[in-house]
């Protein structure tokens, strides 16, 4: 069983899973809801982005182990196995590596060797990567040459970028300090539960007893992007659930996801996943 084999018997099926040229490397994208799983030893280096959702634990056992927050990313060696609890919903990214004897590949396999380990790191060119990359190939199952050459090349600065980050020349370092994750945790917790409702920067930073504008400095440094991006991907993950879990009509989801509108909803979902919420329903029930 190779590596994506055993991710997806432990997080359920991808919603893409599609290999690429360049470096090359097979990408899959997991939205789930689970409490926690085990996956066992990967035979492949493995490039994970958490593009959205809730906090992560992940590790080989409690006492070594870390937290993966929304917009950050690692990278996990042949031979790992892992220990994953999840705080709630997840848009995970999974990038294997297919060739090993890759220039770009040998180069990150050098760095992570020079390294006890290699913690989560947060980068905007990586999760931006990752993101468009994904992106492209949901808009379509058979790209053409010219689509196609411009995801290996995204393919291609992602793993060039996460060099970068080993190397110390970009990027930062996760997770934030303790005092920051315990401020923005009730927070994100307070996010989850209130999607239906209105999330202002300002109501926010009141329940992290801190001024707006600390608000914002420390959620970007903590989750890598601002407040009201975050919100809005953990909204596009709760359509995704009703639309393929529940016949509520495409109304009634934009309305208890915190949309002022179905066509607003229908954008936003559309810019992010490449479909329609209506498509999506429908892909879901074939």
């Amino acid at each position: 069983m190779n590596s994506w084999d055993r991710i997806s018997s432990a997080l359920g099926e991808p919603v893409i899973s599609v290999e690429i040229g360049g470096v090359p490397l097979r990408a899959e994208r997991y939205i789930f809801q689970l409490g926690g799983c085990e996956v066992p030893p990967l035979d492949s280096l493995v490039l994970a982005c958490h593009l959205g959702g809730a906090r992560a634990t992940a590790g080989r056992s409690a006492s070594r182990s870390f937290d993966f927050l929304a917009g950050s990313s690692t990278v996990f060696q042949p031979g790992f196995a892992s220990r994953w609890s999840f705080h709630g919903a997840i848009d995970m990214a999974m990038f294997h590596v297919l060739d090993p004897s890759h220039e770009l590949v040998r180069h990150l396999q050098r760095l992570l060797t020079a390294r006890t380990k290699a913690p989560p790191f947060s980068d905007p060119l990586v999760n931006a990567s990752a993101q468009q990359l994904l992106g492209e190939l949901a808009r379509t199952s058979s790209p053409n040459r010219t689509e196609y050459g411009f995801v290996e090349r995204l393919a291609h600065i992602m793993i060039e970028q996460t060099c970068r980050v080993l190397e110390g020349k970009t990027g930062r370092h996760v997770p934030p300090d303790a005092l920051q994750l315990g401020r923005l945790q009730g927070v994100l917790e307070w996010i989850g539960d209130n999607l239906s409702n209105e999330l202002s920067n300002a109501g926010l930073a009141e329940r992290a007893g801190v001024s707006e504008s600390h608000f914002r400095r420390i959620f970007q440094e903590a989750m890598g992007m601002t407040p009201h991006r975050y919100v809005l991907r953990l909204r596009l993950e709760r359509v995704h659930e009703l639309l393929t879990r529940t016949s509520f009509s495409i109304a009634r989801v934009a309305a208890q996801c915190g949309f002022n509108s179905q066509s607003h909803m229908t954008s936003c979902f559309s810019a992010a996943y490449g479909i329609t919420p209506a498509r999506a329903r429908q892909q879901s029930r074939m």
